[in-house]
């Protein structure tokens, strides 16, 4: 009995573009720092998997796909109706065994977790993802903001403060206005408690709000509504 060939996934090496799912992983966790490692890894094969059928089309048909609104909407239908039709048929396998997965393999020691997130880390200066910071000299020099309040600030867990080095504290300028600190950073920083975190979703663009950042809408006045937001993506009620 004769027997219809497997379908085969495309594999790395078919891509002329050398578009691997991994380096685009690596690429979108820097510019997508909010994705989950699932949902980080699907896309950079989604992204994979495109890139790779895009080499197959003309290029006349890349240019149209590039510059036309109207062809990439028909190209994003197409693949919609395609992957429902996928999802349908594949929605009750026959086999329910088929459903599951590898597992998650064996557990690794602490040591061998931090030395494993340590080959993937880069080393970054901390002004680099935090912006312009001062310490507390430059802050009482340059913006009249006494070392008495900048102390008080932070036991009340008012402003970021941001370790550097061993000791010392450095702290974002951004966060000050007229020589206090934003209105509403208690709200977020009683939320989410570790300082670097909390710096880091104050100032990446949020989805929801239309890419704007957390701090700028604080400064807007939207101390409220920021509150929510925090609690929303942090897990508190």
């Amino acid at each position: 009995m004769s027997t219809s060939p497997a379908r085969r996934r495309p594999a790395a090496s078919d891509n002329p573009l050398g578009l691997d799912p991994q380096q685009l992983v690596a690429l979108l966790s820097k510019s997508h720092p909010r994705l989950s490692p699932r949902r980080l890894a699907m896309t950079g094969q989604a992204l994979s998997a495109a890139a790779y059928l895009t080499t197959k089309l003309t290029e006349a048909q890349q240019a149209a796909l590039a510059n036309d609104v109207v062809s990439q909407d028909r190209v994003l239908k197409a693949m919609r109706e395609i992957l429902a039709e996928t999802s349908a048929t594949t929605a009750r396998p026959e086999n329910p065994s088929a459903m599951r997965g590898e597992g998650l393999g064996a557990l690794l020691s602490l040591e061998e977790g931090q030395r494993r997130l340590s080959a993937y880390a880069e080393p970054m200066k901390l002004e680099d993802w935090a912006g312009p910071v001062a310490g507390s000299t430059e802050l009482r020099r340059d913006y009249g903001i006494a070392r008495s309040s900048l102390h008080a600030w932070q036991q009340q867990g008012a402003v970021v403060g941001l370790l550097k080095g061993r000791r010392a504290h450095v702290f974002p300028i951004a966060q000050f206005i007229d020589a206090r600190p934003v209105e509403g950073l208690t709200s977020v920083l009683t939320i989410i408690r570790e300082p670097r975190t909390a710096w880091l979703w104050l100032i990446s663009p949020h989805p929801e709000l239309d890419e704007q950042t957390p701090l700028a809408q604080l400064k807007a006045g939207k101390v409220r509504e920021i509150a929510d937001l925090a609690a929303r993506d942090y897990g508190q009620p």
